[in-house]
């Protein structure tokens, strides 16, 4: 059995022989597609430009060169060619997907929207355009025909994780909690290897107080991404929940490894210190928190139950104040 090193080696020499050994733009085409897979993406556009310098009007060419560009952030280029690929085959259903990526990579969600409808009107089976199309209008605030443009892609693929995934977010978005439990747990089954998927299902159960389920599903979603610092802010609210502060504590610290500046982690932290009345950690934990939210209420106010127990009231009258100016 062939290695990943030996595999990438013997891609990159087929698509040096392919972009090499003729003037075939399907060839030029594969060759560039490979290279992009071996993340050769510059090599992949010099020979895409090649290709297109004797097929100028040969979409496929047109459309990858397109999306690449549009990966690097040449985005103004990108428009040019995918204006030329439109020209040549306005009725490519992968030319109008590749363009709402495009138009997603920009923020401009109205035009990708449209171009992802573009695309599922040219091939209603576009799995990924139909998903993409779900995201792009709850972005712009119209979950409804997000969930639908969803449930369709699920219809059209029922073994999409992606497409469960993110109609399960939605779901919970829009109260919907049992449904979006049934779909986190169909995204977990269709891609055990997914960390998305775990916390997912994690986060909805712990939100159900299906707690044991939940810790489990989250061990496995930080085990599938040690540099995930979600999963163990969820594993920590679980533990405090349960008023295993002292575990609640480890899994937050483990969190502010990866993530220092999350004033959230550091707020958490102090809650755990303080319920096991450790006030000067707690009080530690609080000022770091205050450093990175200064705009955060319940840091100060429980800034100011930490100084009481120290008795220090001035300190703690002011932390009082301040939470109480901050709240309005």
């Amino acid at each position: 059995m062939l290695d990943d090193d030996t595999r990438r080696i013997e891609g990159i020499a087929l698509a040096e022989s392919l972009a090499r050994g003729t003037g075939d733009p399907e060839a030029a085409l594969h060759a560039a597609r490979l290279f992009a897979l071996e993340n050769r993406r510059d090599r992949a556009i010099e020979v895409l430009r090649q290709g297109i310098l004797t097929h100028p009007r040969h979409a496929g060419l047109l459309t990858l060169l397109a999306d690449l560009l549009s990966r690097t952030g040449a985005f103004e280029e990108a428009d040019l060619y995918f204006l030329h690929a439109a020209e040549s085959s306005a009725d490519s259903p992968e030319l109008w997907y590749r363009r709402g990526l495009h138009h997603s990579r920009q923020g401009q969600s109205a035009r990708a929207r449209d171009a992802y409808a573009k695309a599922v009107e040219l091939d209603p089976a576009h799995v990924r355009a139909w998903v993409n199309l779900g995201l792009a209008h709850a972005e712009l605030g119209d979950r409804g025909s997000g969930m639908r443009a969803l449930e369709r892609a699920v219809h059209v693929d029922p073994n999409c994780a992606e497409a469960h995934s993110n109609l399960g977010v939605m779901c919970a978005e829009a109260g919907l909690r049992a449904e979006s439990v049934s779909e986190f747990r169909k995204a977990v089954a269709l891609a055990p290897d997914s960390p998305e998927s775990h916390f997912n299902l994690g986060w909805a159960l712990l939100h159900e107080d299906e707690l044991e389920q939940a810790e489990a599903v989250l061990i496995e979603a930080a085990r599938l991404d040690p540099e995930g610092a979600e999963s163990l802010y969820a594993l920590a609210l679980l533990h405090q929940r349960t008023g295993n502060y002292a575990r609640a504590a480890a899994e937050l610290k483990r969190a502010i490894e990866l993530r220092p500046g999350d004033a959230r982690l550091h707020y958490h932290l102090a809650v755990a210190y303080n319920s096991q009345d450790a006030v000067d950690q707690a009080i530690l934990a609080l000022e770091t928190a205050a450093r990175l939210s200064p705009e955060d209420p319940r840091v100060f106010r429980l800034l100011g139950v930490a100084y009481d127990k120290k008795e220090l009231p001035h300190r703690a009258r002011e932390a009082y104040r301040r939470a109480a100016a901050l709240s309005g």
